[in-house]
C-alpha cells in the first residue's frame, strides 16, 4: 500500500495528514489505492421499489441495500458491463453513481412544492436524483456554463425522464441578478480538483494537481458561492458540497461566504447516519475559522464512497 502511495504527490499526502486525525489515516491511504464497488439508486420517476426487486430477482442481480439511502444499492453481481445491458439500466430506471455525490440532494431534503436552483449542475446526477426525490414535480433551474456538459446535462434529463427542470447553458457567476432572492433551496456542487477521486489505479485522476490549480478553484467558488446565496430566499437552504479535500476549496470557502454575510449565513449541523464523517475543520496553519464551520462534514473515503465535504447555509430571514 505505501509503493502505492507513493505514486501520488508528496505535498498533497502532507496535507491529508494535517487534515485527517492519525486514527482514520490508513483507511484514506488504502481507499486511493481500493477498486471501488459499484453503486447505484433507483429513478422513482421510473420505478418503485417493489418493481426494482423483482428486476432484480428476474435478473440474477445482486444488491446490498443502502441503510441510510433506501434508492440506494451497492451491486454486488453481476459486473457492471453484464448490468449495463439490463433493462434498468437501458432504460434510465436506475442512475449509477458514487454514494459520496448522493449525499447533497439527500440532505437538502427537497419537496415536490419547492423552486430549486442547481449551480454548475452537469452532467445532472444530482440534477435527476433531485427531480426523482421531488416525484418530477415542482420546478428545478439547472445552470451549465460548458457547453459539452450541457449537452450531456440534456441528454441525462431526457434518459431519466425527467420534466420538472429548465436548463441553461450559461454561466452561473452573474444568475443572481435575474433571480434574486427567488429559490427555496440551492444546490452548489462546486467545480474542484477532485481530489477524493485520486487513484493509484489511474494516473490521470493526479497527474495535473497542484497548488495553484487549488488556488484557482477556490476563487471560482467563491465567486459562485456568492452567487447561489445572493439567489436563495430568506429562510432558505443552500447546500455547498465538493468531492475535494483541500480546505482551501472547502472551509475557506464557506468561511468566505460567512465574512460576506454575517448578520444571514450560518452553517447547520447535518445529521447524517453513517460511521466515516468527520466535522469540519476548526483551522488551518494559522487561520482559524467561524465557530459554526464545524458543523460542516467531511466524508472519509472507503470501499464505497469517494473523499466529499459538505456544508448546509441556512440564509436567516
Amino acid at each position: 500500500m505505501k509503493k502505492d502511495l507513493n505514486k501520488l504527490p508528496p505535498k498533497f499526502l502532507e496535507k491529508l495528514r494535517k487534515i485527517f486525525p492519525p486514527q482514520v489515516t490508513n483507511q484514506v491511504w488504502a481507499a486511493f489505492s481500493v477498486k471501488r464497488f459499484v453503486t447505484f439508486r433507483l429513478n422513482r420517476i421510473k420505478i418503485t421499489r417493489r418493481e426494482a426487486y423483482y428486476e432484480f430477482r428476474k435478473n440474477n442481480i445482486k444488491v446490498r441495500e443502502v441503510t441510510w439511502c433506501p434508492d440506494a444499492f451497492t451491486l454486488i453481481s453481476p459486473d457492471l458491463n453484464c448490468f449495463a445491458k439490463t433493462d434498468l439500466y437501458q432504460n434510465g430506471k436506475i442512475y449509477v453513481q458514487n454514494l459520496s455525490s448522493m449525499l447533497p440532494a439527500l440532505i437538502l431534503k427537497p419537496e415536490s412544492k419547492d423552486l430549486i436552483l442547481d449551480l454548475t449542475a452537469a452532467p445532472g446526477s444530482k440534477t435527476t436524483q433531485l427531480a426523482s426525490l421531488m416525484d418530477n414535480k415542482g420546478k428545478i433551474i439547472a445552470i451549465e456554463k460548458d457547453e459539452v456538459r450541457y449537452q450531456k446535462l440534456l441528454a441525462n434529463l431526457r434518459f431519466q425522464g425527467v420534466s420538472n427542470v429548465e436548463a441553461y447553458n450559461r454561466d452561473g457567476l452573474g444568475i443572481w441578478r435575474d433571480y434574486f432572492e427567488v429559490f427555496d433551496k440551492v444546490l452548489l456542487d462546486a467545480p474542484c480538483t477532485a481530489e477524493g477521486r485520486f487513484t493509484t489505479l489511474r494516473k490521470k485522476t493526479y497527474l495535473y494537481w497542484n497548488q495553484l490549480k487549488i488556488k484557482r478553484m477556490a476563487k471560482k467558488q467563491k465567486g459562485l458561492i456568492t452567487t447561489a446565496f445572493k439567489c436563495l430566499k430568506p429562510g432558505g437552504k443552500m447546500l455547498y458540497s465538493t468531492c475535494t479535500f483541500s480546505p482551501e476549496e472547502n472551509e475557506f470557502v464557506v468561511s468566505y461566504l460567512l465574512k460576506k454575510f454575517p448578520q444571514s449565513a450560518h452553517v447547520e449541523k447535518i445529521n447524517l447516519n453513517i460511521k466515516n464523517k468527520l466535522t469540519g475543520l476548526t483551522k488551518w496553519n494559522d487561520v482559524i475559522f467561524p465557530k459554526d464551520i464545524k458543523n460542516s462534514v467531511r466524508i472519509i473515503p472507503n470501499e464505497v464512497m469517494e473523499g466529499f465535504f459538505i456544508a448546509v447555509i441556512k440564509k436567516q430571514k
